[in-house]
């Protein structure tokens, strides 16, 4: 648990960090979904701080709409307007490093994703990872994806591969942690520790060849259900 608990702060908070374009925090905002509901339940059990920025996100942008951003800027070096070019400096998978230099040779750099406390790695890099893995699409998958939606392609299968075993540890005590409160809502409201359930699962692919299901098991007295993936 405790090896855990440092993971899950060196992926996720960043309070020992000072704040700028090059750290990450996870922060709360209204039109999160039921995955940020559970994560951030399971970051205040933590006592991990989540800081409530509703700018806090990705949006996807095409290059020449950040050039008209700019050309409407003035150059802190020449006082003109500014004019010049982009280039990307880095790119580490989703993650780039962009270069805006003026005409007059000034430049501005800014990231396109923060790195999380503690490791090399970009969050976008792993929140793509887990998103692959959530929707069962897998690497090959996320890169098709990447290709449909123009942009850069992701990590490659070894540094996905090693961004599971990363933060499976995590999301590993998040699912046990999460079972358990379902079965101790079940035998409150059963007022019991026997308990009568239902249950079904299902298999990634046809056949008995796959490696992965998932198994949902529901107590008929509560709503609350335990998946095993």
């Amino acid at each position: 648990m405790k090896k855990t608990r440092q993971l899950q702060n060196d992926l996720i908070s960043d309070i020992d960090q000072p704040t700028g374009n090059e750290h990450f925090t996870y922060k709360e905002r209204q039109f999160a979904g039921p995955s940020y509901q559970k994560l951030s339940n399971f970051l205040e059990q933590q006592n991990t701080n989540v800081v409530k920025d509703t700018n806090d996100y990705y949006q996807i942008i095409h290059n020449s709409f950040l050039l008209e951003l700019m050309k409407q800027s003035i150059c802190i070096s020449c006082k003109s307007i500014w004019n010049g070019d982009m280039s990307v400096a880095q790119r580490e998978g989703l993650y780039c490093s962009l270069v805006f230099t003026c005409h007059c040779s000034n430049e501005i750099k800014i990231n396109t994703s923060k790195q999380c406390p503690k490791t090399s790695q970009r969050d976008i890099n792993i929140r793509s990872a887990i998103g692959a893995n959530f929707a069962g699409i897998g690497h090959q998958g996320l890169v098709k994806l990447c290709g449909v939606l123009n942009v850069p392609p992701p990590i490659d299968d070894d540094h996905f591969s090693r961004t599971i075993t990363r933060i499976l540890p995590v999301f590993e005590s998040h699912k046990l942690n999460s079972m358990k409160n379902a079965i101790e809502e079940a035998c409150g409201e059963s007022n019991k520790r026997k308990l009568t359930v239902s249950g079904d699962g299902t298999w990634q692919k046809r056949g008995f060849s796959s490696l992965h299901g998932v198994v949902a098991i529901m107590s008929t007295c509560s709503s609350a259900k335990v998946h095993i993936r």
